[in-house]
């Protein structure tokens, strides 16, 4: 899953953008719009999973169907001829995100709801494990590019195919469909478990999709994230523009190898930080964890102004001890948040919020990215104006978001406490 959301832009960008030529903003937006008609289906999916008599034997066949279509759209996208104009390579690539979109949510849907068809404490610990997979994942994505440029391929163009062809069948389709398949739930503790294959859902929803984003406690954990996947992923882009055209001046494959040591180096951060948090979550709860999270996660932000400066060098790698644990904190510590702040909405519906607040704020991300570049009127020949406003946005738009986190968590445990549990499992 987490190639699923990560891969298309991290080759998107250098493939469609550095070297084809298109727009950024329009590429941004043949990303974007697509990801927000895709969040539109979840909402009609959950729906559709919450009726279902055998709802694991859904989510399992709803998984490997997800995981065939993002293959195959994957795959596509980078077919695409190198002699068309640029209008009809960005409409080639705009029909080819929309399929894929379309698939996200079989997958992302039904895969975060077997999770919560777990007992708490395996969930726990199953959470725990998607990140760790997620960080791991981090660990390889970013190295896409670099290798798509080594000799063995003719063009970065034939690496581009080729290695799109290998990450959609080895790491979108064949893990979707192995996990389809051996998929089990866990037996409930003095229980007697019903067959995952027949079993009723476990709840019927009293509320709509809608109505339990509005909820207090749901609102302001959706705003929270979305302050992180949203926010701080936008000017967090800047980040491999700022180490093509400021430390690197203009070079590409430079410039892509030391974003793949920086994202190496935050997946391996990311990974020390995951047995950190558990413990943080289990001794002092998941909101006081946030809160540490959110401040370390402002100081970094702080830091990346002298940390992306132009004679950084390798001073920039300490950007992935200070932020890291903010994108973990994400993955381990929201969705079950989510869960528990909605009782009366089924684990479909839950999945299907929290892929919608995955989704908008990815789309909302791209869009104010490629707003930004476009209304600074980046280019390589006018990076030298450009690169400090970039700095700024990377460095404030960081801080801004992890102090109105910090608010946020304050608003709720003023106001929620007493109907928010802090800790993910437990009393």
């Amino acid at each position: 899953m987490f190639f699923a959301n990560q891969s298309v832009q991290v080759l998107a960008i250098p493939f469609y953008q550095m070297t084809l030529s298109v727009d950024p903003l329009w590429l941004a937006l043949a990303m974007a719009v697509p990801l927000l008609v895709g969040s539109l289906w979840a909402s009609l999916l959950s729906n559709w999973l919450s009726r279902q008599v055998a709802p694991i034997l859904a989510y399992r066949r709803c998984l490997a169907l997800g995981s065939c279509g993002l293959g195959g759209c994957f795959m596509l996208m980078w077919l695409v001829p190198p002699t068309w104009s640029s209008g009809l390579q960005l409409s080639y690539f705009a029909v080819c995100c929309v399929g894929f979109f379309l698939a996200l949510p079989l997958l992302s849907v039904s895969f975060t709801s077997l999770l919560f068809a777990a007992t708490p404490s395996v969930q726990a610990k199953q959470f725990a494990v998607v990140g760790v997979v997620h960080k791991v994942g981090s660990l390889v994505y970013q190295w896409l590019v670099p290798l798509c440029q080594v000799s063995y391929f003719s063009s970065f163009i034939s690496g581009v195919r080729q290695i799109g062809v290998a990450v959609a069948l080895l790491l979108l389709t064949l893990p979707g469909l192995i996990a389809a398949w051996r998929w089990s739930t866990p037996a409930l503790p003095n229980a007697a478990q019903p067959s995952p294959l027949t079993a009723e859902p476990a709840l019927v929803a009293t509320t709509s999709l809608t109505q339990t984003a509005r909820q207090p406690a749901v609102w302001r954990l959706l705003a929270l994230g979305a302050l992180q996947l949203c926010g701080c992923a936008a000017v967090a882009s800047y980040d491999f523009y700022l180490l093509v055209y400021s430390q690197h001046a203009g070079d590409l494959a430079a410039g892509a190898t030391d974003k793949a040591w920086l994202s190496s180096l935050y997946a391996v951060a990311g990974l020390a930080w995951v047995p950190v948090l558990s413990r943080s979550q289990a001794r002092w709860g998941a909101l006081t964890t946030l809160s540490w999270v959110f401040a370390l996660n402002a100081l970094g932000g702080a830091a990346k102004w002298w940390l992306f400066a132009p004679d950084a060098g390798r001073w920039v790698l300490l950007d992935a001890l200070l932020c890291s644990v903010a994108w973990s904190a994400m993955v381990m510590l929201l969705p079950p948040l989510l869960r528990q702040a909605s009782p009366t909405a089924t684990d479909p519906q839950v999945s299907a919020l929290h892929h919608w607040l995955v989704s908008i704020s990815a789309a909302l991300a791209m869009i104010l990215s490629g707003f930004g570049l476009t209304l600074l009127q980046f280019s390589p020949q006018t990076s030298d104006t450009s690169l400090p406003w970039l700095r700024w946005l990377l460095s404030g738009g960081t801080v801004g978001c992890s102090l109105l986190a910090l608010w946020l968590l304050w608003q709720i445990r003023r106001h929620l406490q007493p109907n928010l549990r802090t800790r993910i499992t437990g009393v």
